[in-house]
């Protein structure tokens, strides 16, 4: 399954262990009267203040050296254990840059201390094609001895854009890497995480064979023992994430754009429970959706879900290609369309889900499975398609409507599942 983007407000949901430290980026002093010769004003003394804070929690990072990490922190034991287990998700991710970009202007005085509004600057090394900016607001205050630490970390105000947490931001994490796959785990699920990433290894390769795009042919999976980041995601299919198997979402580069750092998928908990075969078809399924990226995004609903569905089953004999009840008395009563963009994800996704798989298998059929490929570059060209708009581009490639396809999509059904 995939979304169209991710965004949410943190308010409300998220304890303070967010991600902190890092190189300053941007910082200029600014701000206030000139003082006499010789005389830095205040405003660049906290300015300066908190980059040493950063700077040293970034070092700390980098060697590995807890204690210096914490050295930052104030002496809220709350905090101070939050920020310790994320200091310890962090050591576990394969990270290419790790960095804090402020603006002087965002740096002001409160009644208690100090307070940073920054974007958090983090990439994953061999996994993100570009670093992740997450905005995030640090308090400062200066303790008995004189120094300046932070004291909490929280979601910049209402109305300001925001990223999602990841789950190394929320709890503590099991990260296990295989072949080109970072698998993000807790202590309950990673029991299952080396079966899981294995799985998704085999699934690259089968994916790759099938699938003529150039793309990275890696993947970030998340397979956690609860829903808590599911349920964070803006713009779930459906919008309930207890009827979703798997999900692939992208990550923008920072909240809002339009570029991604990259696409990633998540299983829900219960898919760890799954047979191999059945969780191998659902991540066969994500992966290509991760494999399309961005070109998927401006296409009918059904051909980005029914390319993602004709692949996946690929590897398995024809026999165990199993296909939904619904789909089948679907095109028992007859089909005269094909599922919209609008209702694709709702009470008939089931059904949904059966046509727009065998939607793509007629037309591999009848045309030749390039054609798949070259009407997925054609649907996402020019601003895309939707399904309201879809005929132009049918007609044009293939010579039908949208609603002779779809007939020819009940009758393949009927043809291979009928009684």
């Amino acid at each position: 399954m995939r979304m169209r983007g991710a965004r949410r407000s943190w308010e409300g949901r998220f304890a303070a262990l967010l991600l902190v430290g890092g190189l300053l980026g941007g910082c200029g002093l600014g701000g206030g009267p000139p003082e006499p010769p010789g005389h830095a004003s205040s405003e660049a003394i906290d300015v300066a203040e908190v980059s040493a804070v950063l700077q040293a929690r970034s070092r700390a990072v980098r060697h590995g050296n807890v204690d210096a990490f914490l050295e930052g922190v104030a002496s809220d034991p709350g905090l101070r254990h939050t920020q310790r287990v994320w200091f310890e998700n962090l050591r576990q991710l394969p990270i290419q840059r790790f960095a804090h970009s402020l603006d002087a202007d965002d740096v002001t005085r409160t009644a208690t201390g100090v307070t940073a509004a920054l974007d958090v600057v983090l990439r994953l090394d061999g996994f993100d094609t570009a670093p992740v900016h997450t905005p995030t607001v640090y308090d400062f205050v200066r303790e008995q001895d004189g120094a300046l630490r932070i004291s909490a970390v929280r979601p910049p105000p209402d109305g300001t854009p925001s990223g999602t947490p990841q789950p190394w931001d929320l709890a503590p994490v099991e990260i296990l890497h295989g072949d080109g796959v970072l698998g993000v785990f807790d202590r309950d699920s990673s029991m299952t995480g080396r079966q899981i990433i294995t799985e998704v290894e085999r699934a690259i390769d089968q994916v790759s064979a099938v699938v003529p795009l150039e793309w990275s042919h890696t993947v970030v999976v998340y397979a956690l023992s609860n829903t808590d980041f599911l349920r964070a995601l803006d713009d779930l299919p459906g919008g309930d994430p207890e009827q979703l198997d798997g999900v692939a979402f992208p990550v923008p580069v920072r909240p809002g754009a339009t570029r991604y750092a990259g696409t990633r998928f998540l299983l829900h908990p219960r898919i760890l429970e799954r047979t191999p075969d059945s969780r191998s078809r659902l991540i066969r399924h994500e992966l290509v959706h991760v494999a399309l990226g961005q070109r998927d995004d401006r296409v009918p609903t059904w051909l980005s879900e029914g390319l993602a569905e004709y692949v996946s089953v690929r590897p398995l004999a024809p026999q165990e290609r199993l296909i939904s009840r619904q789909t089948v008395r679907a095109a028992e009563e007859g089909l005269a369309r094909l599922p919209s963009d609008a209702t694709f994800n709702g009470a008939d996704s089931s059904a949904n889900y059966g046509i727009a798989w065998y939607a793509c298998e007629y037309i591999a059929a009848a045309y030749g499975e390039q054609t798949l490929w070259r009407l997925l570059d054609e649907m996402g060209a020019d601003g895309g398609t939707s399904s309201d708009t879809q005929d132009v581009v049918l007609q044009r490639m293939l010579g039908i409507s949208s609603r002779t396809l779809a007939e020819a999509t009940g009758r393949r059904v009927l043809a291979t599942f009928g009684s």
